[in-house]
Protein backbone atom coordinates (compact mmCIF):
# COMPACT_ATOMS: atom_id res chain seq x y z
CA UNK A 1 0.00 0.00 0.00
CA UNK A 2 2.93 2.37 1.16
CA UNK A 3 4.44 1.77 -2.74
CA UNK A 4 1.59 2.48 -4.08
CA UNK A 5 0.98 5.63 -2.53
CA UNK A 6 4.63 6.35 -3.04
CA UNK A 7 3.92 5.66 -6.96
CA UNK A 8 0.37 8.40 -6.70
CA UNK A 9 2.44 10.88 -5.05
CA UNK A 10 5.29 10.77 -7.59
CA UNK A 11 3.51 10.71 -10.57
CA UNK A 12 0.81 14.14 -8.77
CA UNK A 13 3.88 15.58 -8.64
CA UNK A 14 5.36 14.85 -12.30
CA UNK A 15 1.82 15.69 -13.82
CA UNK A 16 1.86 18.93 -11.30
CA UNK A 17 5.24 20.11 -13.03
CA UNK A 18 4.33 19.46 -16.73
CA UNK A 19 1.21 21.36 -15.91
CA UNK A 20 3.17 23.93 -14.14
CA UNK A 21 5.79 24.26 -17.51
CA UNK A 22 2.48 24.04 -19.68
CA UNK A 23 1.55 27.23 -17.76
CA UNK A 24 4.90 29.08 -17.64
CA UNK A 25 5.40 28.09 -21.43
CA UNK A 26 1.81 29.74 -21.95
CA UNK A 27 2.52 32.90 -19.80
CA UNK A 28 5.42 33.64 -21.63
CA UNK A 29 4.02 33.11 -24.95
CA UNK A 30 0.69 35.43 -24.14
CA UNK A 31 2.76 38.12 -22.50
CA UNK A 32 5.18 37.83 -26.00
CA UNK A 33 2.07 38.32 -28.16
CA UNK A 34 0.51 41.11 -26.32
CA UNK A 35 3.50 42.61 -26.18
CA UNK A 36 4.07 42.89 -29.58
CA UNK A 37 -0.14 43.84 -30.08
CA UNK A 38 0.61 46.45 -27.46
CA UNK A 39 3.46 47.97 -29.62
CA UNK A 40 0.93 47.68 -32.81
CA UNK A 41 -1.60 49.79 -31.37
CA UNK A 42 1.18 52.08 -29.89
CA UNK A 43 2.86 52.82 -33.82
CA UNK A 44 -0.65 52.90 -35.15
CA UNK A 45 -1.95 55.54 -33.00
CA UNK A 46 1.34 57.34 -33.71
CA UNK A 47 -0.16 57.78 -37.23
CA UNK A 48 0.38 61.43 -38.03
CA UNK A 49 -3.53 62.32 -38.01
CA UNK A 50 -3.37 65.75 -38.37
CA UNK A 51 -1.32 65.37 -41.94
CA UNK A 52 -4.32 62.55 -42.33
CA UNK A 53 -7.04 65.05 -41.48
CA UNK A 54 -5.26 67.88 -43.86
CA UNK A 55 -5.03 65.11 -46.33
CA UNK A 56 -8.82 64.47 -45.98
CA UNK A 57 -10.19 67.56 -45.66
CA UNK A 58 -8.23 69.16 -48.94
CA UNK A 59 -9.40 65.76 -50.94
CA UNK A 60 -12.96 66.20 -49.77
CA UNK A 61 -12.69 70.59 -50.83
CA UNK A 62 -10.74 69.56 -53.97
CA UNK A 63 -12.84 66.48 -55.14
CA UNK A 64 -16.48 68.62 -54.65
CA UNK A 65 -14.92 71.35 -56.89
CA UNK A 66 -13.61 69.36 -59.74
CA UNK A 67 -17.11 67.70 -59.64
CA UNK A 68 -19.04 70.55 -59.77
CA UNK A 69 -16.45 73.00 -62.15
CA UNK A 70 -14.61 70.74 -64.12
CA UNK A 71 -16.41 69.10 -67.28
CA UNK A 72 -13.95 70.31 -70.18
CA UNK A 73 -11.66 67.55 -71.37
CA UNK A 74 -8.56 67.01 -69.73
CA UNK A 75 -5.22 66.61 -70.93
CA UNK A 76 -3.60 62.96 -70.72
CA UNK A 77 -1.33 64.33 -67.47
CA UNK A 78 -3.97 66.00 -65.81
CA UNK A 79 -6.15 62.66 -66.55
CA UNK A 80 -3.85 60.59 -64.69
CA UNK A 81 -2.81 63.10 -61.91
CA UNK A 82 -7.00 63.43 -61.13
CA UNK A 83 -7.10 59.43 -60.92
CA UNK A 84 -4.12 58.87 -58.50
CA UNK A 85 -5.81 61.80 -56.57
CA UNK A 86 -9.01 60.07 -56.51
CA UNK A 87 -7.32 56.79 -55.91
CA UNK A 88 -5.55 57.90 -53.09
CA UNK A 89 -7.52 60.20 -51.52
CA UNK A 90 -10.41 57.22 -51.17
CA UNK A 91 -7.63 55.45 -49.88
CA UNK A 92 -6.45 57.45 -47.16
CA UNK A 93 -9.96 57.89 -46.60
CA UNK A 94 -10.42 54.18 -46.11
CA UNK A 95 -7.38 54.09 -43.96
CA UNK A 96 -8.92 56.68 -41.82
CA UNK A 97 -11.97 53.87 -40.72
CA UNK A 98 -9.80 50.96 -40.97
CA UNK A 99 -7.38 52.53 -38.57
CA UNK A 100 -10.14 53.20 -35.81
CA UNK A 101 -11.57 49.85 -35.97
CA UNK A 102 -8.29 48.07 -35.80
CA UNK A 103 -7.60 50.19 -32.85
CA UNK A 104 -11.03 48.79 -31.36
CA UNK A 105 -10.53 45.25 -32.42
CA UNK A 106 -7.03 45.45 -30.85
CA UNK A 107 -8.19 46.78 -27.15
CA UNK A 108 -10.59 44.28 -27.74
CA UNK A 109 -8.12 41.41 -28.13
CA UNK A 110 -5.75 42.87 -26.04
CA UNK A 111 -8.45 42.86 -23.23
CA UNK A 112 -9.02 39.04 -24.12
CA UNK A 113 -5.25 38.08 -23.87
CA UNK A 114 -5.13 39.75 -20.56
CA UNK A 115 -8.25 37.81 -19.12
CA UNK A 116 -6.68 34.89 -20.36
CA UNK A 117 -3.48 35.73 -18.58
CA UNK A 118 -4.82 36.57 -15.44
CA UNK A 119 -6.96 33.05 -15.18
CA UNK A 120 -3.57 31.25 -15.79
CA UNK A 121 -2.00 33.19 -13.28
CA UNK A 122 -5.05 32.38 -10.74
CA UNK A 123 -5.24 28.60 -11.94
CA UNK A 124 -9.02 28.56 -12.99
CA UNK A 125 -8.44 27.26 -16.45
CA UNK A 126 -8.04 23.50 -17.42
CA UNK A 127 -5.05 22.69 -19.30
CA UNK A 128 -7.66 21.38 -22.92
CA UNK A 129 -9.27 24.58 -22.41
CA UNK A 130 -6.09 26.37 -21.94
CA UNK A 131 -4.42 25.32 -25.62
CA UNK A 132 -7.39 26.09 -26.97
CA UNK A 133 -8.16 29.62 -25.62
CA UNK A 134 -4.20 30.14 -26.20
CA UNK A 135 -4.58 29.62 -29.58
CA UNK A 136 -7.41 31.33 -30.38
CA UNK A 137 -6.18 34.45 -28.33
CA UNK A 138 -3.10 34.56 -30.29
CA UNK A 139 -4.56 34.14 -33.58
CA UNK A 140 -6.39 36.90 -33.28
CA UNK A 141 -3.60 39.03 -31.80
CA UNK A 142 -1.50 38.00 -35.02
CA UNK A 143 -4.54 39.05 -37.25
CA UNK A 144 -4.66 42.58 -35.58
CA UNK A 145 -1.08 43.04 -35.65
CA UNK A 146 -0.75 41.93 -39.50
CA UNK A 147 -3.60 44.08 -40.01
CA UNK A 148 -1.90 47.27 -38.62
CA UNK A 149 0.88 46.39 -40.27
CA UNK A 150 -0.73 46.43 -43.90
CA UNK A 151 -2.55 49.78 -43.09
CA UNK A 152 0.37 51.85 -42.16
CA UNK A 153 2.03 50.37 -45.48
CA UNK A 154 -1.05 51.90 -47.39
CA UNK A 155 -1.11 54.62 -45.67
CA UNK A 156 2.60 55.81 -46.30
CA UNK A 157 2.16 54.64 -49.87
CA UNK A 158 -1.24 56.36 -50.16
CA UNK A 159 -0.58 59.93 -48.59
CA UNK A 160 2.86 59.68 -51.03
CA UNK A 161 1.11 59.27 -54.04
CA UNK A 162 -1.42 62.07 -52.86
CA UNK A 163 1.39 64.41 -52.16
CA UNK A 164 2.81 63.40 -56.22
CA UNK A 165 -0.72 64.09 -57.43
CA UNK A 166 -1.75 67.81 -55.40
CA UNK A 167 0.09 70.20 -57.32
CA UNK A 168 -1.34 68.80 -60.26
CA UNK A 169 -4.40 68.77 -59.29
CA UNK A 170 -3.99 71.98 -58.12
CA UNK A 171 -2.56 73.61 -61.28
CA UNK A 172 -6.00 72.35 -63.06
CA UNK A 173 -8.50 73.78 -60.08
CA UNK A 174 -6.60 77.09 -60.37
CA UNK A 175 -6.82 76.72 -64.33
CA UNK A 176 -10.88 75.92 -63.81
CA UNK A 177 -11.07 79.01 -61.05
CA UNK A 178 -9.26 81.86 -62.14
CA UNK A 179 -5.93 80.95 -60.94
CA UNK A 180 -7.42 80.43 -57.57
CA UNK A 181 -7.60 77.22 -54.97
CA UNK A 182 -11.20 76.98 -53.50
CA UNK A 183 -11.78 79.29 -50.52
CA UNK A 184 -13.04 76.83 -47.74
CA UNK A 185 -15.78 78.93 -46.57
CA UNK A 186 -17.03 76.93 -43.19
CA UNK A 187 -20.63 77.78 -42.39
CA UNK A 188 -20.34 79.24 -38.68
CA UNK A 189 -24.64 79.51 -38.15
CA UNK A 190 -25.46 76.94 -35.73
CA UNK A 191 -28.14 74.43 -36.24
Amino acid sequence: MYKFFLIFICIILVTSCNSNDVIAKELKSLDSISGALNQKIVELKKTDTIILEKALTKFNYYKQFIKQNINDTVSIKEADALKQFFASGNNLEDFYLNRKFILARAQLVNSQLGKLILDLNENTIEQKQLQEFSFAEKEQASDVIQKSFLQQQLFQTNLQQFKTALPLVEDLIKANNNGQLPTIVKDLTSL
